[in-house]
C-alpha cells in the first residue's frame, strides 16, 4: 500500500501526507464483483440463447412437464443465484470502484495552492 508519508514543496511543504491509495480490500471486491458481473451476464446470455431456460424478458422459460407427470420445472438454486448475480455484481463493482475513487481523491489538496484536509 501506498501510505508512505512524504513531504511537500510548497505553501505546505512542513505538513506530511499520505498518499491517498486505494486499500487492498476494496480492490479485492472490486475484482471478484467484476469476474462476477461478466461471469453471471455471460451465464445468462447462454441461458437465454443457447440453453433456451430463460426467454428474452428474463422469466423463466420451462419446457414440457416430465412424461406421466403433472410436475412442472420450477427455477433451482444455480438459476436463483445466477440471478441475483446478474443485478448485484454490477451494483457492488460500481459501489466499490466509486468507493476507491472517493477514498483516493478524498484528502488531496485543491490545485490553487490550498493545504490538504484532516487525515
Amino acid at each position: 500500500m501506498n501510505h508512505q508519508p512524504r513531504s511537500r514543496s510548497g505553501p505546505g511543504a512542513g505538513t506530511v501526507v499520505f498518499m491517498g491509495a486505494r486499500p487492498a480490500a476494496i480492490c479485492v471486491v472490486a475484482a471478484v464483483s467484476g469476474i462476477a458481473w461478466v461471469w453471471s451476464w455471460y451465464t445468462m446470455y447462454l441461458e437465454i440463447h443457447r440453453w433456451k431456460h430463460v426467454s428474452r424478458s428474463f422469466r423463466l422459460n420451462p419446457g414440457p412437464p416430465i412424461p406421466g407427470t403433472t410436475i412442472r420445472p420450477k427455477p433451482g438454486r444455480p438459476l436463483k443465484t445466477l440471478y441475483a448475480c446478474t443485478v448485484g455484481a454490477p451494483v457492488v463493482f460500481v459501489g466499490a470502484a466509486v468507493t476507491g475513487i472517493v477514498r483516493t481523491h478524498r484528502n488531496r489538496p485543491q490545485d490553487k495552492g490550498q493545504t490538504p484536509g484532516p487525515v
